[in-house]
């Protein structure tokens, strides 16, 4: 492929074309190569193992092919690689344990495969990555306690595998994570309250896991949270009132959890808040009025608790609503006249309920309502 002048070339870039084929054995011949990208195109086959002579190269994307086969461990001979893409492809096996000789690696992007096995210990070596993304994978066993040496981390991406045991403590020493994604796996036992310790967090996700036990406070330390997940667990006891300091949450989801306790007032202060699900929990009590706060909301999930008393009327303060249900509870009294105000709302959903009264004129003017 390299014949003639190309085995000078430093910079291979056919991304996002039709090509399709395998990938050529003889790309080797270009020893000089630093950048190679091929990425979404149709390529088949395997990854070559003679890529592991190009030891020249800082960044190599061969993702969004139709790529099989094994990881080649030949690719441990690129120690100047920084950038490595191999994700939505159709890989297999597991991840080579000489990947922890890439010590210069920053990004590192295997998702959307089919590997399998457990994560190595190995790829905690390599303490300059930035990214880890290992997703949508068959990944089984534990998360290596290791993991905790990825100190430069800021993006950890683990979800949508089977991956069992108990979520780390050492995942508190990752002090430069900003995006965490534990989702879809079968991790047990409780939240370590050293994820506290991760204060640059953005996003959290530990949804859809076994998770049990309670909300740790610490929590409530991570400043700058965006979004919080924890929706499908077996979480239990009250929500700690830490969670109602973190301001700047836009998405809140704690629902299908055995959560209980009552919904406090503090809840008015996450003013950015725009997705709220609290849905399928043992919540009871009144809804706060303070919830009219909360102007910012798209989306209010309540349904499938024991709250009572009377639906509060600021919630026709919300008028970025689109989805509102409280179903299932133990309202009583009217509906609340404010209701009506809500124009966009898609879905409203207030069965199976304690209330009372008739069905004003006012309900024609929800157009967007969808039934």
């Amino acid at each position: 492929m390299c014949k003639h002048n190309l085995h000078r070339l430093k910079r291979l870039r056919i991304s996002f074309n039709g090509m399709y084929g395998e990938i050529p054995s003889s790309l080797e011949q270009c020893s000089q190569l630093e950048y190679v990208s091929l990425r979404s195109n149709s390529f088949t086959g395997n990854v070559p193992t003679q890529i592991g002579k190009l030891t020249m190269l800082q960044e190599l994307y061969l993702g969004a092919n139709y790529l099989s086969g094994n990881i080649p461990k030949e690719i441990a001979n690129l120690t100047r690689l920084q950038w490595l893409g191999l994700h939505n492809n159709n890989l297999s096996g597991n991840i080579p344990k000489e990947i922890g000789n890439l010590r210069m690696l920053q990004w590192l992007n295997l998702n959307t495969n089919k590997l399998s096995d457990s994560i190595p210990k190995e790829i905690c070596a390599l303490t300059n990555l930035q990214t880890l993304d290992v997703s949508a994978n068959n990944f089984t066993g534990h998360v290596p306690r290791e993991i905790g040496n990825l100190t430069m981390l800021q993006l950890l991406d683990l979800s949508t595998n089977e991956l069992s045991g108990n979520i780390p403590v050492e995942i508190g020493a990752l002090t430069n994570l900003q995006y965490l994604d534990m989702s879809f796996n079968n991790f047990s036992d409780h939240v370590p309250r050293e994820i506290g310790n991760a204060k640059r967090l953005q996003s959290l996700y530990l949804s859809n896991n076994k998770l049990s036990g309670n909300i740790p406070k610490d929590i409530g330390r991570l400043t700058i949270l965006q979004t919080l997940s924890m929706n499908f667990n077996n979480l239990s006891g009250q929500v700690p009132r830490e969670i109602w300091n973190l301001t700047m949450l836009q998405a809140l989801y704690l629902g299908n959890n055995m959560l209980s306790g009552n919904i406090p007032i503090e809840i008015g202060a996450l003013t950015d808040l725009q997705y709220l699900d609290m849905s399928f929990n043992n919540f009871s009590d009144h809804v706060p009025r303070e919830v009219g706060n909360l102007t910012s909301l798209q989306s209010l999930y309540l349904n499938n608790n024991k709250l009572s008393g009377k639906i509060p009327k600021d919630i026709g303060a919300l008028t970025n609503l689109q989805n509102l249900a409280m179903n299932f509870n133990n309202f009583s009294g009217q509906v609340p006249r404010e209701i009506w105000n809500l124009t966009m709302l898609h879905s409203l959903y207030l069965g199976n309920n304690n209330l009372s009264g008739n069905i004003p004129k006012e309900i024609d003017a929800l157009t967007n309502l969808q039934i």
